[in-house]
């Protein structure tokens, strides 16, 4: 399923549920994480940079938060950042950036297929390059990342499109999620920050839930 895929003081919460982490899985991203030649890009994601322009911090929820790239970012911008990978190598090193940084965040290693995502919680829920576990956990993964929505909270989606069932579909997303108000849609080509340096195909999605 997991194929491609502030202040003075810092604090991190790193949670760990053996049972729900299918260990073949863990294995296979700790080995990519743990690689220093593994590409992909270590800034964070452009479409995450201007998604969150001109709005006010709040929850954030990065789901497949890999090195957390994208949850460091959050968390600089002030919000209250979680993310969650099943990569403990992963996570290990977003808890080390984070303390370099000073930066408080919290970062979980678990499933999201076990993760509890809650109900009305979130503000802004990420999910970079997860389109396999997205594409094999539904109709339960589209329903949930809704319920999970607060009203008015963002849902920023990019990954790869492709024939394959594991990959995003032309218009999936727009067909999933019909009640959210669309900010955003690209099926393009491009650069896929999973892929640099190659062209890629590539859906981008914001949007946000009903107030």
């Amino acid at each position: 399923m997991w194929m491609l895929r502030t202040g003075l003081f810092f604090s991190i919460l790193l949670l760990v549920n053996g049972q729900s982490v299918d260990p073949r899985d863990r294995e296979f991203w700790n080995n990519k994480f743990s690689y220093p030649k593994t590409e992909f890009k270590r800034a964070p994601s452009q479409l995450l940079v201007e998604a969150i322009r001109r709005r006010p911090p709040g929850r954030a929820l990065d789901l497949g938060m890999g090195e957390g790239r994208n949850t460091i970012y959050l968390a600089q911008q002030g919000w209250q950042a979680t993310g969650v990978d099943l990569a403990d190598v992963a996570v290990t090193q977003a808890k080390a950036r984070a303390a370099q940084l000073r930066l408080t965040l919290t970062a979980i290693v678990d499933d999201l297929e076990h993760y509890e995502l809650g109900k009305s919680k979130w503000d802004l829920i990420a999910l970079f390059y997860m389109h396999a576990w997205y594409n094999g956990t539904r109709p339960a993964s589209p329903a949930r990342l809704l319920a999970a929505l607060k009203p008015g909270g963002l849902l920023v989606i990019e990954g790869f499109a492709g024939p394959e069932k594991f990959m995003f579909q032309p218009n999936e997303l727009l067909r999933d999620f019909p009640g959210l108000h669309v900010l955003r849609y690209e099926d393009t080509e491009g650069e896929a920050e999973w892929a640099p340096g190659h062209p890629s195909h590539i859906i981008r999605f914001i949007a946000e839930q009903t107030k």
